[in-house]
């Protein structure tokens, strides 16, 4: 139950963050790539902070694991961004259901955890879903929302695997590992400042935002201040602990649930006259059935392998050798 309720955290603190990142660039004056950038090393700093009169790790300024995670993480974070430029953040959720097959694929081929056959079914189910949702955009598959997306995901798998290998992620004391995942930001926010042209570079498609041209504008830093330290740094400490509690496979499963709570958030913040009313037509809400019953489907199959080879392990294990008697 507690690997539920840290799931299902980790999945509502990035929910308010992505929201809390579409209020403030439609009700603002903010530089998206520098409010990001801002956000990273806030967040980053207080986790630092956190543990006063502890050592600061300068050892991980040095790791090139850190970089590669720092670079993955801002390709993952901008070409997300940049997808909102032209879909909603629930469309967005439904295209990062691809994700999903990519974590599977990954512990199949990299870690060495395969699933049961039947959870590959969930899997092209929840491809359906993003097809579908992709197919009726505007400009179909050729709107740069789809390459964004999936670019996103990609980067996004890729350092989760590396956040379940990296040595420092499997460190129990908490404090340690605050100030681990506050390094992970910082060396992430000075990948935002030394490469912009870089990224620009090598993105599926144009992004016009990436500048830091508004890096010191008073609403960009105040909230990159605000989302970074109650959003951006929890959500980091939580996915990396549950990377390392729950492995990339249920941590991404978790994530799936993503779209419905982005759109509940939403039309939240719609009440208050925050974000324009979400308005969504039948597509969005195929898109979502096909994502909920794929859901459902890799969830039962989970739970019928995991049970499968518990009872194989049972019959593999050795008898108790009977006392002798005396």
């Amino acid at each position: 139950m507690s690997v539920m309720i840290l799931l299902f955290s980790t999945t509502l603190i990035w929910s308010l963050l992505l929201v809390s990142n579409r209020i403030a660039l439609t009700s603002f004056d903010i530089d998206p790539y520098a409010m990001t950038c801002w956000q990273l090393v806030f967040g980053g700093v207080s986790l630092v902070l956190l543990a006063p009169g502890r050592r600061i790790p300068w050892r991980q300024f040095t790791l090139p694991i850190n970089w590669a995670y720092g670079v993955l993480r801002v390709l993952t974070g901008v070409t997300w961004t940049a997808s909102l430029l032209y879909i909603s953040a629930p469309e967005s959720g439904i295209l990062s259901q691809t994700g999903m097959p990519m974590a599977a694929l990954a512990a199949t081929f990299i870690l060495g955890r395969t699933p049961g056959r039947s959870e590959w079914l969930g899997h092209a189910i929840l491809i359906s879903g993003a097809v579908w949702m992709a197919w009726h955009l505007p400009g179909g598959f050729s709107n740069p929302a789809v390459l964004l997306m999936l670019a996103s995901e990609v980067t996004a798998i890729a350092s989760t695997v590396l956040a379940e290998l990296h040595p420092d992620n499997q460190i129990k004391d908490t404090w340690a590992h605050l100030r681990f995942t506050g390094v992970l930001l910082l060396i992430t926010a000075s990948v935002f400042l030394i490469v912009p042209s870089f990224i620009e570079r090598i993105s599926p498609v144009p992004i016009p935002y990436i500048s830091t041209a508004g890096l010191f504008g008073t609403e960009t830093l105040l909230a990159g201040l605000l989302i970074g330290v109650l959003f951006r740094g929890p959500a980091m400490v939580l996915s990396l602990r549950s990377v390392k509690v729950a492995g990339i496979e249920k941590y991404i499963l978790s994530t799936t649930i993503l779209p419905f709570v982005l759109l509940a958030l939403e039309m939240l913040a719609s009440r208050f006259d925050l974000t324009p009313p979400p308005t969504h037509d039948s597509v969005f809400w195929i898109s979502s059935l096909l994502v909920m019953i794929g859901i459902i489907q890799i969830t039962v199959s989970k739970h019928r392998h995991a049970a499968k080879l518990k009872a194989l392990a049972k019959i593999a294990a050795p008898a108790p050798t009977p006392g002798k008697a005396t």
